[in-house]
């Protein structure tokens, strides 16, 4: 398996992990700022203990705060004073705790690594290692040019892990935005339809009412021509309106399960879709496709996912399509009854919607979560009876 492959299954969970990752590596490099200070607690007089001391600590606490602020993304116009300070502390810590002072060599370069962008960044990464070989070390030139060899492989691994961390988070936002995408330019192109039906017909009814308005009323034969017209404008508007929401209804089950699938696939989540019944009747099929759409939609809204199941189970004559993903949020409380994903509140309308399609078609809409996973059950008829199919506002057809 790529690199690129892999990076397909990148999810919230992911990012919080190579950001813990990350952040433990950082803390944890920390403790190596007791190396100079045990030497100069040991060796040195008081005022120049307490001085080593005071620019360890400093030098550390500076080191961590650029550190982590830069794992957890949340850089802050202080950023640049602080590396600043830093710099100073940096240039003063060799003077004061001795040889050993190479143990903290590591934290400006990634400082800079971290904190700056392009060029400045590598200017001040390989600046500060190179500073590392004049300032006062130790008289044997060996130990100086190991110490700053190690500081460099440290600095650039923590830096690439770091940096890594800090990219992953912002590829995941980055999926989760052309998710939201997708959604809003499907209802864009609707928008678009219903406006190229409605537009000029609407423009035409309001031009011929406002002539209506203008005819005397001793020519009542032509007023009611004229409202005659207008009539039979506003029905075609009518059947046009219809037409194209009954063609935005009727929309391909096949079709529907592979723009689901490409969304899903695009925010990281990964898909694994069972085959539906082939002679399932064309109501059953549209209430699914929008059972389908509507699940996926709250996925992406309501949970952490990264895998999706689509599993079929045929009883007779009847048949269950479950919706099933992995995203239950710790925080989520109860699963709202119109939220298709983990994590929603109370309140949700998108599956109310869908329980009244599916009883449109004889078929019901249920919900459950376990383990982690929440799952949406679909029941619908493996046929369908003439005396079970209802219009949109419920009327037997």
């Amino acid at each position: 398996m790529g690199a690129s492959q892999r990076l397909r299954g990148v999810g919230p969970g992911t990012v919080r992990l190579a950001r813990a990752t990350a952040g433990v590596f950082l803390a944890g490099m920390a403790a190596f700022a007791a190396v100079p200070l045990a030497e100069a607690l040991g060796a040195y007089s008081s005022v120049r203990v307490v001085t080593a001391v005071v620019l360890i600590i400093g030098l550390t606490g500076c080191y961590l705060w650029l550190a982590v602020r830069a794992v957890l993304d949340r850089g802050s116009r202080w950023d640049l004073a602080v590396l600043g300070v830093m710099c100073a502390l940096a240039l003063a810590v060799p003077f004061a705790a001795g040889p050993t002072w190479l143990s903290v060599g590591f934290m400006l370069p990634l400082a800079f690594a971290v904190t700056l962008r392009g060029r400045w960044a590598a200017a001040g990464f390989f600046a500060s290692l190179a500073a590392g070989l004049v300032l006062p070390a130790s008289q044997d030139q060996s130990w100086v040019l190991f110490g700053s060899l190690q500081n460099l492989l440290t600095a650039g691994a923590l830096a690439g892990l770091t940096i890594f961390a800090t990219l992953l988070a912002e590829l995941q936002r980055t999926r989760e935005e052309a998710a939201k995408l997708a959604i809003t330019e499907e209802r864009l192109r609707f928008a678009r339809e219903l406006h190229d039906v409605l537009g000029h017909n609407l423009s035409v009814i309001a031009m011929r009412t406002e002539l209506g308005t203008r005819i005397p009323p001793e020519e009542i034969g032509r007023l009611r021509r004229e409202l005659t017209e207008i009539h039979d404008i506003a029905s075609r508007s009518l059947h046009d309106v219809r037409a194209v929401v009954k063609g935005y209804r009727e929309m391909s089950l096949e079709r529907e399960l592979s723009g689901v699938r490409r969304v899903l696939e695009t925010a990281s989540v990964r898909c694994d879709f069972a085959e539906l019944p082939p002679s399932l009747p064309p109501e059953v099929r549209v209430a699914l496709a929008w059972a389908v759409r509507e699940a996926a939609t709250n996925l992406l809204r309501h949970s952490d996912a990264t895998v999706c199941l689509v599993g079929v189970e045929t009883h007779g004559e009847r048949v269950t399509v479950t919706v099933a993903n992995d995203g239950v949020r710790p925080d989520g409380g109860t699963v709202a009854p119109g939220a298709a994903g983990a994590g929603a509140t109370v309140g949700g309308s998108g599956l109310a919607g869908l329980d009244e399609r599916l009883a449109q078609v004889g078929g019901s809409c249920g919900r459950h979560t376990e383990d982690g996973w929440f799952t949406l059950s679909l029941d619908v008829p493996g046929r369908l009876l003439a005396a079970t199919l209802t219009s949109a506002t419920g009327d037997r057809r």
